[in-house]
């Protein structure tokens, strides 16, 4: 499962330097996208990520950094799923109107999130 730690490592970072180097581009070709009414329709894909990373973890040198990785998409697709759907869409629109210092800040820690997912690929 070491590729699927490579693969999101590779994601993270690539989205982290999109959204601190092009951020107007990233916000409104590629998350406006994103926006739907129901917010149930992307809980399968956090949970099926959260799964991968809990049976990946074993193939990485920190695996409580990665297992709180999947517990973490775990609970976002659990709450995108049973949360109050209005409290869950308010959260979103944050998300999304939020300032382009906020992006950067998020791109900035998602690079760091995806560099430290491939540095425990290393044993």
């Amino acid at each position: 499962m070491i590729w699927f730690l490579f693969v999101m490592g590779l994601v993270w970072i690539m989205c982290g330097t999109l959204m601190v180097f092009a951020t107007r581009v990233m916000r409104e070709d590629y998350f406006s996208k994103l926006r739907i009414s129901d917010p149930r329709m992307w809980s399968p894909l956090p949970i099926i990520v959260g799964v991968l990373f809990l049976l990946s973890a074993s193939s990485s040198s920190q695996v409580t950094f990665i297992v709180v990785l999947g517990l973490l998409s775990l609970s976002k697709g659990l709450l995108f799923f049973f949360g109050p759907r209005q409290k869950v869409k308010k959260m979103i629109d944050w998300w999304f109107e939020s300032s382009d210092k906020m992006w950067r800040v998020w791109g900035i820690l998602c690079m760091a999130l995806g560099i430290a997912v491939l540095v425990t690929i290393v044993h």
